[in-house]
């Protein structure tokens, strides 16, 4: 049986800011989904914002493994 690829995991493969900008490409409502929300009385791991920032750390994850870098001033690139 062919041993199953390996989970991607989220890290901080870049910078916050970069990541939290790709997270609000992610969303598609109004506001900023990352803004903080006094009012918002879900758990932690259920909150928007995590879950937007987490898929954004997933995507990078994995265009980092396909040998795409995202430089700092946020054009993408072909690793060396």
């Amino acid at each position: 049986m062919p041993s199953r690829p390996a989970p991607v995991r989220p890290g901080s493969r870049v910078r916050p800011e970069v990541r939290d900008a790709l997270a609000r490409c992610l969303y598609d409502g109004p506001g900023d989904p990352l803004a903080p929300d006094v009012n918002n009385h879900r758990l932690a791991d259920m909150q928007i914002s995590r879950l937007l920032r987490l898929r954004a750390d997933r995507v990078l994850a994995l265009l980092s493994d396909a040998g795409l870098v995202v430089t700092s001033d946020g054009e993408m690139r072909q690793a060396a």
